[in-house]
């Protein structure tokens, strides 16, 4: 299936490029792929080890899924293609794993193993995007765990299955399908103006915000080396102060400057519970006074992180 799914690629949007749409893959930038698809930049990804892995399991894992389905049940991989419209400037194209009457299976090789489908979110959105593109309400997710050694020899207990309905992931769906609709139409500003920036394809207010955040992020730089020079003077002069054995003085506009002398350290002695050692000296007091407390661990709120360029670092 490889040879066909490189071939025009730069003419369909296709079932690997939705993680990247949606800016949640590690392997490309969603403004790379716009210049790829734009004909502006080259993709020279020819795959690697792991990829040529993935492409030597997969038909070993379909086969052996296949097992668990009767004769007209069974998947083969299917291939659909939409050129695009006269008003569209790409095309969508999808080569399956596999498909059967209702389902649409998708495989992965991967040494990172997750317990829930959702952890695998760069796998089911492109699993998503096929079963819209085909109109399947059911998917199915196979996920082998890699070996160290890369054995090609199936091992059915490295393989895990998730079976996924559409109608579970509708604002899953809901922001595939508005990410898809954003890259067409920032493919066609790029292919307007070819020499368009990332950040002007940005939202007017998002850039307007950015803009201001980031002119406030230059001046925090510039305190960081100003507070860095004042801690460093103040060291010197308190140096000077102990050395001249000047304790304070007011300047003319009305600063008072005090010497602030170093204190003695002092041994602090506290008592503390031991409960590790009552729990394994005498666990069955430890038991009867120990109680369970359920408290909720909020998850970590989001952010924006700003990441400066490495030439603006100090």
């Amino acid at each position: 299936m490889q040879a066909s799914v490189k071939k025009d690629r730069d003419k369909y949007i296709g079932g690997s490029d939705i993680p990247i749409i949606m800016e949640i893959s590690d392997f490309k930038t969603r403004y790379d792929l716009l210049l790829e698809k734009a004909g502006l930049k080259t993709d020279d990804f020819e795959g690697n080890k792991y990829t040529e892995y993935g492409n030597i399991m997969e038909p070993k894992i379909r086969e052996y899924i296949n097992r668990s389905f009767p004769e007209p049940f069974r998947f083969k991989e299917g291939k659909h293609s939409k050129k695009a419209k006269k008003d569209e400037v790409i095309g969508v194209r999808c080569h399956t794993d596999g498909e059967n009457h209702g389902y649409i299976l998708e495989i992965k090789t991967t040494s990172q193993i997750k317990e829930k489908v959702e952890d695998y979110k760069v796998y089911l959105v492109q699993l998503l995007f096929y079963m819209m593109e085909t109109k399947k309400s059911s998917g199915l997710l196979a996920v082998y765990h890699r070996p160290e050694d890369f054995s090609e020899e199936f091992d059915p207990e490295r393989l895990q299955r998730f079976t996924i309905e559409l109608s579970a992931y509708s604002d899953l769906c809901e922001e595939i399908k508005s990410s898809v609709a954003r890259f067409k139409e920032d493919l066609k500003k790029v292919l307007e103006n070819p020499f368009i920036s990332e950040e002007e394809l940005l939202p007017v207010e998002i850039s307007d915000i950015a803009s201001r955040i980031l002119a406030f992020e230059y001046q925090l730089e510039q305190m960081k080396e100003i507070e860095k020079k004042l801690k460093a003077d103040k060291e010197r002069l308190k140096e000077a102060m102990e050395a001249s054995s000047v304790k304070s003085w007011t300047t003319p506009n009305g600063y008072k400057i005090t010497l602030v002398e170093d204190g003695e350290d002092k041994e602090v002695v506290s008592e503390v519970f031991d409960t590790e050692r009552l729990k394994a000296e005498a666990p069955e007091i430890y038991l009867k006074f120990a109680k369970e407390v359920r408290t909720i661990k909020k998850g970590r709120a989001g952010y924006v992180l700003i990441t400066a360029p490495k030439e603006a670092k100090t």
